[in-house]
C-alpha cells in the first residue's frame, strides 16, 4: 500500500525544534575545531569541553525522540542516519573524533529546509519560534562575545577577566542584566563586546514578556473560545436536534386538545339545538 503523500511532506517539514538542532550542532563544530586552531588554557579547554558534554546530552534525547518518533525505528537508525546522530551523541571524550557526524544534522536541516518552509514555520508559530531562537543565540553570544571579550583584556596590566570560564561567567551575568560588578572590562573592545551583550539582554527580556503575555492570552482565548463553542453546540442541538422534536411533540399534543374541544363544542352544541326544540 503507498504511503499518501501529503503525509510524507508533511513529515519531511522542517520545525523550529529542527533547526534549533542544527544550530546546536553548527556550534558544536565550532568549539571542537576551536581549540584545534587557536591555542586555549587549560581552563578554557575543560569549560568547552564541559560545554560540549551538555550538548552531547541535548543530542542523544534528539536521537531518541527521533527514534521514538520514526515510523521504522532500523529504517530511521540505517538508512535515515540514526546511527550518525548516536555517533554524534557520544559523552565520552574518547569517541569525540565521531562527533563530526553531527555535520550530518545539518546537512538533514539544510536539505529539508526548502522554500518557503522558513518563513512558514516562522509565521505559524511566532512566538514560540522567536523564543527558541532567542535562546540559542543569547546562548551562542555567551560563549563568543566572552572569548572576545577574554582576547580584548588579555593585554591590559588592569584587566580581571584573565581567564575563559570568568568571561564566561561575566557574560552570562552581563545578558541576564544582573551585573554582580565581580568581573567587568577595561578595554574599548571589551565594553564593546559588554554593550551588545547589555542590549541582547534586554532583548530577551522583551522576548521572554512577550511570550509570556501570548501564552497567557492563547491561553484566555482558547477557554473563550471553548465556551462559545459549548453554547453553541447547545444552541445547534437545540434549534437542529431537540428543538424540532418538542415541536412536534407540542403540535401533536395542541391537535388532540383541539380534536377534543371540537367535541365538546358539538356535543355544546346538540344540547342547545335540544333545549331550543323542547322550548
Amino acid at each position: 500500500m503507498a504511503a499518501n503523500p501529503s503525509t510524507e511532506q508533511q513529515s519531511k517539514k522542517i520545525t523550529t525544534y529542527d533547526l534549533v538542532i542544527g544550530i546546536l550542532a553548527l556550534f558544536s563544530l565550532v568549539i571542537l575545531i576551536l581549540p584545534l586552531i587557536i591555542k586555549l588554557p587549560p581552563a578554557t579547554v575543560d569549560l568547552l569541553d564541559t560545554v560540549e558534554n551538555a550538548l552531547c546530552v541535548v543530542f542523544m534525547f534528539d536521537f531518541l525522540r527521533s527514534l521514538f518518533r520514526a515510523p521504522s525505528k532500523w529504517g530511521y537508525f540505517l538508512k535515515g542516519g540514526g546511527w550518525l546522530d548516536l555517533l554524534g551523541s557520544l559523552p565520552f571524550n574518547k569517541f569525540a573524533v565521531f562527533r563530526v557526524a553531527r555535520l550530518f544534522r545539518i546537512v538533514r536541516v539544510m536539505r529539508t529546509l526548502k522554500g518557503n518552509d522558513f518563513r512558514k514555520m516562522l509565521t505559524d508559530q511566532v512566538a514560540q519560534s522567536t523564543l527558541l531562537f532567542t535562546f540559542v543565540i543569547a546562548l551562542i553570544l555567551i560563549f563568543t562575545v566572552a572569548l572576545f571579550v577574554l582576547k580584548a583584556e588579555q593585554g591590559n596590566p588592569h584587566a580581571n577577566i584573565t581567564t575563559y570560564p570568568n568571561a564566561v561567567w561575566w557574560a552570562f551575568v552581563t545578558i541576564t542584566t544582573v551585573g554582580y560588578g565581580d568581573y567587568y572590562p577595561v578595554t574599548s573592545l571589551g565594553r564593546l563586546g559588554a554593550l551588545v551583550l547589555m542590549f541582547a539582554g534586554l532583548g530577551i527580556i522583551g522576548v521572554l514578556s512577550s511570550y509570556l503575555a501570548t501564552t497567557f492570552i492563547s491561553l484566555q482565548r482558547g477557554r473563550e473560545k471553548k465556551t462559545d463553542a459549548g453554547n453553541g453546540d447547545g444552541e445547534n442541538k437545540d434549534e437542529n436536534g431537540e428543538q424540532p422534536e418538542n415541536e412536534a411533540g407540542e403540535t401533536s399534543s395542541l391537535k388532540a386538545k383541539l380534536a377534543v374541544m371540537q367535541e365538546e363544542l358539538t356535543e355544546i352544541k346538540g344540547l342547545l339545538e335540544k333545549m331550543y326544540q323542547m322550548q
